[in-house]
């Protein structure tokens, strides 16, 4: 496996790629990716487009930075991570400008071989280097116990809860980390 931060360098095959991989992870979010209208939508009740596809999320999320896992050959593209660089919300006031996470996807074929890790390693040790930003940050819901364990270990610390932000009983939870 070899896991590269590309930014936005994007071969188009690394595009129809990620489209396919970001198709086959969309009902494993909440809500789902094809009813948002991008990764750092505010309101999370499900008022994007509701199109079979996240073809709405997809257009924002392209234009963000990537770090990309490709398999032993270096052309089948396994997972990838999109964040957006100098960003701020309410949610994050206190803990300020960050490199922030807005999805996360491993080809489920493809799951259990440290392919998560390896993408999350990467952003926590070269791209805060090449972009001269200590801070990481992203956001995930309170009922995703795997992600929520992983960030956890990972060090990520809980920066803000908002209450039933995604529907009754399905928090927002945001994370940072000062590497």
């Amino acid at each position: 496996m070899t896991v590269l931060y590309k930014g936005k360098a994007l071969t188009e095959s690394d595009k129809c790629q990620i489209w396919d991989i970001l198709c086959q992870c969309d009902d494993e979010f909440y809500p789902r990716l094809s009813l948002r209208d991008s990764s750092s939508q505010k309101d999370l009740t499900g008022t994007g487009t509701g199109t079979a596809k996240p073809e709405t999320y997809f257009r924002e999320m392209i234009q963000q930075a990537f770090i990309l896992a490709y398999d032993e050959t270096g052309k089948t593209v396994t997972g990838f991570m999109t964040f957006k660089q100098n960003y701020i919300c309410s949610a994050l006031e206190t803990f300020g400008v960050s490199l922030y996470i807005t999805t996360v996807c491993v080809r489920k074929e493809q799951r259990g071989r440290g392919i998560m890790k390896a993408l999350y390693r990467c952003m926590e040790t070269q791209v805060p280097e090449a972009l001269a930003c200590r801070r990481i940050s992203t956001r995930t819901w309170s009922l995703n116990q795997a992600q929520l364990h992983e960030l956890s270990k990972r060090g990520y610390r809980r920066l803000a809860v908002l209450k039933d932000d995604r529907g009754p009983g399905v928090d927002t939870v945001y994370f940072g980390m000062e590497v």
